[in-house]
């Protein structure tokens, strides 16, 4: 397994394994508890990314000659209502070991058994690593779903950030609400430190590097709230200290960026 594979499927471990320990000491109470994201509780976050990780083990197994899409719509549709049949307790019980399923999968594949889980996404063709860069993503994000709901100062795991930067070209294709403003932010993050622009088009975004063109905007804040930003999840109670090139910066990129 390549060396960006494998780093890739090291995190999800990590995350993995966090989300394992809170998991196992939530009350009935606490997974019903209502998590970042509204519709949800802290059982269905975990239900999700349960049902995620099933489909995706799903892919893991397809047969690629007979079909390139991986699991069937019905296939899809099955996974769906078991776990939404399931009691909180249950989905939270399932939701940890069906990741744990998958991590450890994924830590057995090398290289080519990986390449199955390549997809083209919108006419984007994301390779193996984009793929896990998503799913690493999504299990750092809604890990900071379930744990803000206890802790008003809970931060998106260190270790998955500088994945979810890296996947913002593909991000940034779904995150965007449609929009009529066309600007440019040139926005600079500590943990990791780096430095990008974000073109914003009526419907459309995109993150470039520096000095691709002029920025009349600039934001400075953490990595991990850049990332939150993005999904929709930097809300003025859980922003920490930043700095913007005006007022009104934040508050249009959140009217963007709602979450997705």
């Amino acid at each position: 397994m390549s060396d960006g594979v494998r780093d890739l499927v090291a995190t999800l471990r990590t995350l993995h394994e966090r989300l394992a320990a809170r998991a196992v000491d939530l009350s009935p109470e606490a997974l019903r508890t209502r998590s970042y994201a509204t519709e949800w509780t802290v059982a269905d976050v975990l239900s999700h990314l349960g049902s995620g990780a099933e489909v995706t083990l799903l892919r893991l197994d397809s047969d690629p000659r007979e079909s390139e899409d991986g699991p069937s719509q019905e296939d899809l549709a099955t996974v769906w209502a078991t776990w939404d049949a399931r009691e909180p307790e249950q989905q939270a019980v399932e939701g940890i070991a069906a990741q744990a399923r998958l991590v450890d999968r994924l830590e057995e594949l090398g290289d080519s058994a990986v390449q199955v889980l390549r997809r083209d996404l919108d006419g984007l063709d994301v390779d193996a690593a984009g793929m896990l860069r998503m799913r690493v993503a999504e299990l750092a994000m809604h890990s900071w779903d379930i744990a803000v709901a206890f802790d008003d100062d809970a931060v998106v795991a260190p270790e998955a950030v500088p994945a979810v930067l890296d996947l913002l070209p593909v991000t940034l294709r779904f995150a965007a609400q449609p929009h009529d403003e066309a600007f440019a932010v040139e926005v600079r993050t500590t943990d990791p430190d780096r430095t990008l622009r974000l073109d914003l088009r009526p419907g459309e975004a995109r993150v470039t590097g520096p000095g691709a063109g002029p920025s009349e905007d600039t934001l400075e804040l953490p990595a991990e709230a850049l990332a939150r930003l993005v999904y929709g999840r930097l809300d003025p109670e859980h922003a920490p200290p930043l700095t913007a090139s005006d007022a009104s910066l934040l508050p249009r990129l959140r009217d963007i960026f709602r979450g997705f």
